[in-house]
């Protein structure tokens, strides 16, 4: 039977009776000689339409409509926040039955999709009730319609798939990219037909027989398998059709054998002591081992055999147009207990990293798209991989071509990334030096030094406005106190902090500090010394007439210049005995951080305006003055950071995102009023889309507010620590079960990431030539 000629025999007959019906409007089809061959010709059409390939006939908003008895088709995708196996509940499950069985379309398909890293599973009905029921389960929605039609044709596992831009891609996507494209029913049917002919060499068919007696199905088990295929289920939930099913079982019975357990069933099923589901499943493998044959049908609770009979009506109708019902089978609805699970995390569309699950599945993650903020802590022992897990993550920010160097995504620009990496033990290095090897990237490198370093905490470079002047003001004054911790003094008390910050604030007004020369940077500041001199400039001129901005931080007051303010004040005779005495105390701590020499100069930091900058902080490790210091190279960089940021704020524009990565933050935490500063730095820090990122080596290296408020919490376990590990986690945070769950299933070199939302596992793809760049053996 040709379609065209039946098509273009129907238009031939409707065009001759509207040209009659044109003449005489009174006349009727059923009282016309057309309706003799009309009617037939419309039956014959509808008869080869609906006993054809499966077909869609046309795509809506969200659902399809199909040549199947039911003609609507909605279909969800079974993701969660995880990738730990998640089984849907049995009350769930219970509800679900309760609310379908009445319905004579009160059935749905479950399949499972696995070809390479694309792994999926999916619910498909004609009930919208029973996939929207599920869909809500699993907090997520109903595919939209051209979706649905690309998930169907990924059923017959003939495209392929690639991962670009942090997103697993199809080769062939079915879409109308032009108003003159065909529509996409169209390019879907002929794109079937040709993946149908290919499957008849490429595909074996495997059809289930009987269910076992497992009390749970294996869903992540089953995808570790090495086979590529589509395994679909048929449920149906429907009593109409289950009491056919047991009818048929009986009639069958009287002939061959004993009717009395089908005669009872149906006793049973009728007076509601037992609730049942039919079953029919079938599976379409290709490039499979043989031993995976038992191994699927155990994890998913049933039989498997070869099967050949009316394999030709298999691979064209699809499952959901035609199953062999010689093979359904009847369930107590106990079978559906721990049956259906989801064990993929969903896809985000802006990702920040990607690779590989516990499967081998695609999966990929955003710090800030899927957190409440986008601050991390990466928690692992030595040799468990957290220096190449951070190196790796930044890579794949900054979408690094390990080849020559080159960075798709590090930049200023919208979406882009730059980086600010605070290293301990040289992990860095390598990393570093490709990205300067390209003359592209802007890149530097900041060397530890205790001569290379002088802060100033007087310096304020925002004084005109207003907002950004309090928060470097309070920075400072936090600064303060975090100095005098480090040093084993007590930090300012609240009548401190205020004196200092009024003292300061009157000191600029007036300009009542010393008028610095030229000449007083000969010692301590040498460069700038020196580059003046070259300008022309005499020794004897003041700072603040040099015109040049490059040197506009020499022309501040210094910290001798309050301590001597603070000094005076005390002395004041006009002021109250308490706040004189506030005065000599702030005083006496800014004395004692004066003579320290680090804090008593201008800035000599020249911090650039780069996309990449690496501090190494080895040689400050062991100073108690490592958190103070940490801070102060951290607040240079933060404030062109954040002054970059504004300007994007100003245009209406995304700023560009900041991955800061921080090694070994116990030495940070030790000084307990840093606590307090980090505070205030992450609340700002998200608004200009810095990501602080603490890399620790066990959970309780830093305080557990602080812990608590990383969103994201990345585990790398070792296998001879993974325990301890596990109980130090559990005494630092408050660990729900998921979590607990999944560490104790984390894998070495897999990440086990605790966000926001749900817990999962992630691995990344690290080849031969990343290794020697991420390597730390000094062996290697």
């Amino acid at each position: 039977m040709n379609i065209a000629l039946l098509t273009l025999g129907g238009l031939a007959l409707g065009t001759a009776y509207f040209g009659y019906k044109k003449k005489d409007p009174s006349l009727s089809l059923s009282n016309c000689f057309l309706d003799k061959l009309a009617k037939p010709l419309y039956n014959l059409f509808v008869e080869y339409h609906s006993n054809s390939l499966f077909q869609i006939d046309y795509i809506k908003e969200d659902y399809i409509i199909c040549n199947t008895p039911y003609e609507k088709l909605y279909g969800i995708e079974l993701v969660s926040n995880e990738n730990i196996e998640k089984h849907i509940h049995n009350e769930t499950i219970k509800e679900l039955i309760r609310d379908s069985k009445d319905n004579e379309n009160g059935f749905f398909y479950y399949v499972i999709l696995k070809q390479g890293h694309y792994q999926k599973q999916y619910i498909f009905s004609h009930n919208k009730i029973i996939v929207k029921f599920l869909g809500k389960y699993f907090n997520t929605k109903l595919l939209s319609g051209l979706e649905l039609t690309n998930v169907l044709y990924n059923c017959f596992l003939e495209n392929s798939f690639f991962i670009e831009d942090k997103q697993l891609k199809q080769a062939l996507h079915i879409q109308k990219d032009s108003l003159e494209s065909e529509p996409e029913f169209l390019s879907f049917k002929r794109l079937a037909k040709q993946a149908i002919a290919k499957n008849y060499k490429q595909i074996d068919i495997f059809q289930a027989y009987k269910h076992l007696e497992i009390k749970e199905s294996n869903i992540l088990n089953l995808f570790n398998l090495n086979f590529t295929g589509c395994i679909w289920f048929y449920i149906d939930l429907s009593s109409s059709h289950i009491k056919n099913q047991i009818s048929r079982l009986l009639n069958y019975a009287k002939f061959v054998g004993d009717k009395r357990p089908f005669v009872e069933l149906e006793q049973s099923y009728h007076n509601k002591e037992c609730d049942l589901a039919l079953i029919n499943a079938i599976a379409f493998l290709k490039d499979y081992d043989e031993e995976v044959i038992g191994q699927m049908g155990s994890n998913l609770k049933v039989s498997f055999i070869p099967k050949e009979l009316k394999r030709s009506l298999h691979l064209q109708k699809n499952p959901i147009k035609y199953r062999d019902s010689e093979f359904d089978f009847l369930v107590k609805e106990e079978f559906l207990y721990n049956f259906i699970a989801s064990i993929h995390k969903k896809h985000t569309l802006k990702p920040d990293i990607y690779g590989i699950d516990k499967q081998g599945g695609f999966i990929n993650y955003s710090f800030s798209g899927e957190n409440k903020n986008p601050h991390i802590a990466i928690i692992a022992t030595s040799g468990a991989g957290k220096s190449v897990s951070k190196l790796k993550i930044m890579a794949q920010m900054i979408g690094l071509n390990f080849s020559n160097g080159e960075c798709s995504n590090l930049g200023k620009g919208i979406g882009q990334v730059r980086l600010r990496s605070y290293d301990i033990g040289f992990s860095d290095k390598k990393f570093i030096q490709l990205l300067k090897a390209n003359t592209k990237n802007k890149v530097a490198h900041l060397a530890s030094s205790f001569y290379d370093f002088s802060y100033n905490l007087l310096h304020f470079p925002h004084k005109e406005n207003q907002e950004l002047f309090e928060a470097d003001l309070t920075f400072n004054v936090d600064l303060v106190s975090i100095i005098l911790e480090s040093q084993n003094s007590e930090a300012l008390n609240i009548n401190e902090v205020a004196f200092f910050k009024e003292s300061i604030k009157k000191m600029l007004k007036n300009k009542e500090y010393q008028r610095y020369r030229i000449m007083n940077l000969k010692e301590k500041n040498k460069e700038d010394y020196e580059k003046l001199l070259a300008l022309n400039y005499k020794e004897s001129d003041f700072l603040e007439n040099v015109k040049e901005v490059e040197f506009k931080h020499l022309q501040t007051p210094l910290l001798i210049d309050l301590v001597k303010w603070t000094n005076k004040e005390s002395k004041n005779m006009q002021l109250k005995e308490e706040d004189r005495k506030t005065y000599e105390s702030l005083a006496r701590k800014l004395d004692a951080i004066e003579k320290l020499d680090l804090f008593s100069n201008f800035d000599k930091m020249d911090i650039t305006d780069v996309d990449v900058l690496s501090m190494d902080l080895n040689n400050f490790k062991e100073s108690s003055l490592f958190a103070p210091i940490f801070l102060s190279i951290f607040q240079k960089t933060y404030l062109k950071d954040r002054e970059f940021a504004l300007k994007c704020k100003d245009k209406n524009i995304p700023a560009p995102k900041l991955f800061y990565a921080i090694e070994e933050a116990k030495n940070y935490f030790r000084v307990p009023y840093f606590t307090t500063m980090y505070e205030k730095v992450a609340l700002e820090a998200r608004k200009y889309n810095v990501h602080l990122c603490f890399i620790m080596q066990n959970a309780n290296h830093i305080p557990k507010g602080i812990l608590e408020n990383l969103a994201t919490r990345i585990f790398l376990l070792t296998p001879d620590k993974k325990l301890e590990m596990i109980n130090e986690a559990k005494e630092s945070l408050d660990i729900p079960k998921n979590v607990e769950i999944g560490l104790l299933n984390t894998q070495e070199y897999e990440m086990c990431i605790w966000y926001s939302y749900g817990v999962f596992h992630m691995k990344f793809n690290i080849n031969e030539d990343e290794m020697k760049i991420f390597s730390t053996n000094p062996n290697e």
